[in-house]
């Protein structure tokens, strides 16, 4: 069978490999329908991600269709049904794990990073890790693990009915922000340097949509009749942004950091103590695939509008490489396989 291997920094081959041979205990056999490309294996693919580690097989955002159970499944999938697939496998024994929180596990392992992923064409999971996506197409269902993400940083934030949320960054997960954040019934604003982007956020329904460049904390102020808004959102990671959350967000607020910084961030302490913020950090996810999927069918026809490239397996590292060189034009690229026949 075919798979997409990451040999070396750079270095990505389309390969026959031996087929993963029959589903264990409590596993299925899965032909993969469709696999999105993430920024974090643009990380992979560079070398210059922490758990870099070659050779490996990427894609963790993926969907497939059940061919085969193993003995012991539940068969809650039946064999002909299309699945979301969550990547995360929690050793069951650290301490987030005793709490529930496997999405922090200190021996957190990931389809696509320390397993092999979706860029391949079959594989056996755990039927633990699988979701029925019901009818969804399968670049449409493949965006049920971004998501995820999504919920989980929304959660974190308590976010509620008629709130007022700021997005920070409009990329695919910014977007996957705003929906989420509709989706729990909030008013969203965005700001973003890529005008494409803030088009796009406009038509899947943010109410306020701002360049960066802008005098944005003067408008969010108007936005929020001069309070800020109640919460915050950072799908950036850039130190400045988390700095000027802090100024921006209402007295009595949460932000809430998904964007990941390399660089550390001063705080104004006396100012998140005047303010008596909430700051929460959002780490993958926690039991959110159901919600995923469900927020995924009610908003599909603007997940559509989020997959900027639809393209097959051969086409992965051009694809990276020119998202790499022109991140205006590559924005959300899904793998979709043939066979997935949507």
């Amino acid at each position: 069978m075919e798979a997409l291997v990451t040999d070396n920094p750079r270095q990505m081959t389309l390969t026959d490999v031996p087929p993963p041979g029959e589903p264990g205990e409590g596993q299925l056999l899965l032909d993969v329908d469709a696999a999105g490309i993430c920024g974090s294996d643009y990380g992979l693919y560079l070398g210059k991600h922490p758990l870099s580690n070659y050779p490996m097989i990427q894609g963790h955002e993926f969907c497939g269709t059940v061919r085969k159970l193993g003995p012991g499944c539940s068969g809650r999938v039946p064999v002909g049904h299309r699945v979301a697939v969550e990547p995360l496998i929690g050793c069951g024994e650290c301490y987030p794990c005793s709490v529930g929180r496997y999405n922090c596990c200190t021996n957190l392992k990931l389809l696509g990073v320390h397993k092999p992923g979706g860029f391949q064409e079959t594989l056996v999971v755990d039927e633990k890790l699988v979701h029925d996506v019901g009818d969804l197409p399968a670049d449409i269902a493949a965006f049920a693990e971004p998501m995820t993400i999504a919920l989980q940083a929304v959660k974190r934030a308590g976010v509620s009915n008629r709130e007022q949320v700021y997005v920070i960054g409009a990329g695919p997960i910014g977007q996957a922000i705003i929906l989420a954040s509709l989706w729990h019934g909030a008013r969203v604003a965005v700001s973003d340097l890529v005008e494409h982007r803030l088009e796009r956020a406009r038509s899947i329904g943010a109410e306020l949509a701002l360049n960066a460049k802008d005098t944005v904390a003067e408008k969010i102020a108007q936005w929020t009749d001069g309070r800020g808004p109640v919460v915050v959102i950072d799908a950036t990671g850039v130190p400045a942004v988390i700095r000027s959350a802090i100024d921006i967000v209402a007295a009595a607020g949460r932000i809430v950091t998904v964007g990941i910084s390399t660089s550390d961030v001063p705080l104004p302490i006396a100012t998140m103590i005047r303010k008596e913020l909430t700051i929460f950090a959002s780490r993958n996810s926690m039991q959110m695939f159901p919600e995923a999927i469900r927020a995924v069918q009610h908003y599909r026809n603007e997940v559509a509008k989020l997959v900027t490239q639809r393209i097959g397996l051969s086409e992965v590292r051009d694809t990276i490489e020119l998202a790499l060189e022109r991140p205006d034009i590559v924005e959300k690229a899904v793998v979709v396989f043939e066979r997935a026949g949507d």
